[in-house]
This record gives C-alpha cells, structure tokens and sequence, in this order.
C-alpha cells in the first residue's frame, strides 16, 4: 500500500513538472519599466504597476513570497492575474506579519517574462490588523 501511495505521489509530481515545463515560458528578464511599487493601505498592501501596451499581454501575474527573495512565475505561483491591460494594481488583503516579497510578471501570448523589480514588505503587527474606522473615516 505504501509503494502505491508513492508512486501515485511521484506519477503526480512529473506529470505536474512536466506540464509546467511544457508551458515554455521563457526566460525572466528584469524590466524596470514595468515600475511595481507596494504600499501598506488599510490593513492590505497595494501592489501597482505601469499599463503594459504592446498589445500582446496573456496576463499580469503577481507574485509574492515570504522566502524566496526573487520569486517569478509560475515557479512561485501567484496571488493574483487578470488578462484586462488596464487593471495595474491589486490588494493584498491576506498579509501576516514579516518581510515579505513581490513582484509583477508581465506574461506575453509569446511566453515572455517581463518581471518587474522585487518589491520587499516588511509588515508590522499593526499593519496586518484591520483598523476599526473612526469618525474621520465617515
């Protein structure tokens, strides 16, 4: 039963990096350009970016990772995408406390990577708790 369980778990494993492999995504190249910037809003960290206008945009990827100083897709996985050119920014709203890493991939329907700067977060207790709004905030 054992050598079952593992070899369905290794069947899995290859076929799920085979299949990644077979997307054939090339290459990360750094573009600054693509200007990724954070800030801590309300509890939530907002990640923004510049309108990438090429016309051969697949996705914007955001990636994020509390080990891995350099995280890209799809090897990290991601928070968010959209597919809309015109949607340049995401709220993180599942922060915990700790030094944080992000970054934006720009994906064309060529398979390029066009990966912003990493952006690091360093999230305070406060800053990952909801405030309660005060009368300012009506």
């Amino acid at each position: 039963m054992k050598y079952a369980i593992l070899f369905i778990f290794l069947t899995f494993f290859i076929i799920t990096a085979a299949s990644e492999k077979e997307k054939g995504y090339k290459t990360p190249v750094l573009v600054k350009a693509v200007g990724a910037k954070a800030v801590l809003e309300n509890g939530s960290v907002k990640i923004s970016w510049k309108k990438y206008t090429r016309g051969d945009l697949l996705f914007y990827k955001v990636v994020k990772s509390k080990t891995n100083k350099n995280p890209v897709y799809p090897e990290d996985g991601y928070i968010f995408y959209t597919t809309d050119e015109n949607i340049t920014s995401f709220y993180d709203k599942e922060i915990e406390e700790g030094v944080w890493y992000y970054r934006v991939c720009v994906i064309t329907k060529g398979k390029e990577r066009w990966v912003s700067e990493v952006i690091q977060v360093n999230v305070k207790k406060e800053s990952a708790e909801s405030k309660v709004p005060t009368e300012k905030d009506f």
